[in-house]
């Protein structure tokens, strides 16, 4: 089985970021996207140059976490008037009925992508080796990722579902809204062990985590918090390493799939 074991939010805060960096250098992660929203970005793009020969680095598209790179005068529906975005939350309660449940407006959305896109390019000199969507989501916030998913020739995560013979793991660990401390009981080393999603059968397998450390920054900005330094734990661990080696699991990145944007639709039915 090959396996594309994802850890997403490089770049969110420089704890997580580094913890991501481990779990590339002493674990099983080989594909990271990262925020280019972030202030932390430039600083974090140097972290990570060194291990981008052996890696995919994507980028985590954002409408809900920190700040936007366009002002709140070109976003208004995306931002809170000091230009940072309306939390995921938030954006959730002004989705109702009468707008379909999708209040945002696909001009502001492309535009604010298309500029994380292009600070992706400055910070690395090459497009995104992958595009995935961070957190809030709305079929206008899937449509203007697409979009430019095909304007830049990027895979958009949804389509690895559709690659013959895949299994994407279904994030079952995770205690969603749950504290802290709660975060601390899941068990990501366990649901692989005993290959929960059945990756194993399969000719593919895809599984995205969310590794990192925690710093003061992460709990204002993130409810998965504590979470990340338990799926740093399982990545890193002799069990989930000795697990890929006894089983033959290859690890590969987006580059190493045979596939571009217009080979694969995107996946109605993608679990994250």
């Amino acid at each position: 089985m090959k396996l594309l074991a994802q850890s997403d939010d490089y770049g969110i805060t420089p704890a997580v970021s580094k913890g991501i960096l481990d779990a590339i250098d002493n674990g099983i992660i080989r594909n990271t996207g990262m925020f280019t929203n972030m202030p932390y970005r430039k600083q974090c793009a140097e972290w990570i140059k060194p291990y981008m020969h052996k890696i995919a680095l994507g980028i985590d598209l954002n409408a809900s976490t920190g700040p936007s790179l366009l002002p709140h005068s070109k976003i208004p529906n995306l931002t809170h008037e000091d230009g940072t975005f309306l939390t995921s939350k938030e954006n959730k309660a002004k989705d109702n009925e009468d707008n379909g449940y999708d209040h945002v407006v696909y001009e502001e959305v492309y535009a604010e992508f298309e500029a994380q896109i292009q600070e992706f390019i400055t910070l690395f000199s090459q497009t995104p080796d992958y595009i995935h969507a961070h957190a809030y989501c709305t079929k206008t916030t899937i449509r203007a990722s697409l979009d430019l998913a095909e304007k830049y020739n990027c895979l958009y995560t949804s389509q690895v579902a559709n690659i013959p013979d895949m299994q994407c793991a279904k994030l079952g660990w995770y205690i969603y809204g749950g504290s802290p401390e709660k975060q601390l009981t899941q068990d990501l080393k366990s649901y692989i062990l005993s290959d929960h999603d059945h990756l194993l059968e399969h000719s593919y397998g895809y599984l995205i985590t969310h590794c990192g450390y925690a710093d003061a920054p992460l709990f204002d900005l993130s409810s998965f918090s504590l979470c990340r330094v338990k799926d740093l734990e399982a990545m890193t661990s002799l069990e989930v390493k000795d697990w890929v080696k006894t089983n033959g699991v290859e690890l590969i990145t987006f580059k190493d799939l045979p596939y571009s944007f217009k080979d694969l639709k995107p996946s109605n039915t993608f679990p994250f």
